[in-house]
Order: structure tokens, then C-alpha cells, then sequence
């Protein structure tokens, strides 16, 4: 896309200041994902369930096998890995979405060359 002066997003000098290229991506990561939380958040429910997992494991294995408590608890127990699986999922989905975006605003250019070069000739072609 060409700015009014009819410089590039392709021809602007590297990001050299660290604080504005992260308060800049984060930006970008909010607008793309959306209502959708980030990737810290879903890892904060996923590590309170583990926990929760780990003492109902620990609760379970002090009851007697036929205990019927011990069911209960096993049943609750697999409910939790479960949502610990899914919640792993999201976290592991929405980092590749976040590290994925930083890779692409961050990424490096070769002096010289310009990115996307068929995206600005197209918009050139129709005037814009």
C-alpha cells in the first residue's frame, strides 16, 4: 500500500525501537484475535486446572480402590485432563497466532528490495 507520499510499508526503515515495535504488535495481536483471549491467559486457567488435577490425583489415590468417592473423583478427574487438554490446545493455538503475527511485523528487509511487490503494482494498475 503506498502512504500519500508514496513510500511503501516495504520501504520504511526497520523497526529499531524495541518498546514501540511490542507496544505495536500487541496492537496488531488484539485486532486479529479479537474477542479471543490471549495465549498467557489460557495458559493461567490451563495451570489453576492442572493444579486442581494434580490434588484430586493425590486426593484419589488415598481412598481405598472401592470406595465409592474414589469413583467420583475418578470421573472428575478425567473431566479435568480433559479441560486441561483443551485448554493446552487454545494456549498452543492462539502463541502460534501471536508469534506468528511478531515474526511477520518484525521481519527483517533487504536493502534494496521491496515486499509485495505484485500487491503494490496491482493497486498501482487501478490507481490507488
Amino acid at each position: 500500500m503506498r502512504k500519500n507520499n508514496g513510500e511503501t510499508v516495504a520501504d520504511r526503515p526497520f523497526e529499531t525501537d524495541i518498546e514501540t515495535a511490542n507496544r505495536d504488535s500487541d496492537a496488531v495481536i488484539a485486532d486479529v484475535l479479537g474477542d479471543t483471549p490471549r495465549a498467557a491467559y489460557w495458559r493461567d486457567l490451563r495451570l489453576t486446572l492442572a493444579e486442581r488435577l494434580k490434588v484430586a490425583t493425590q486426593e484419589r489415590d488415598t481412598l481405598p480402590p472401592s470406595s465409592p468417592e474414589r469413583s467420583a473423583l475418578e470421573k472428575r478427574i478425567e473431566e479435568l485432563r480433559h479441560q486441561v487438554h483443551v485448554l493446552a490446545t487454545e494456549e498452543a493455538v492462539t502463541q502460534f497466532v501471536e508469534d506468528s503475527i511478531r515474526a511477520s511485523l518484525h521481519r527483517p528487509t533487504v536493502p534494496g528490495t521491496r515486499i509485495l511487490n505484485a500487491y503494490d503494482d496491482a493497486f498501482e494498475e487501478y490507481g490507488e
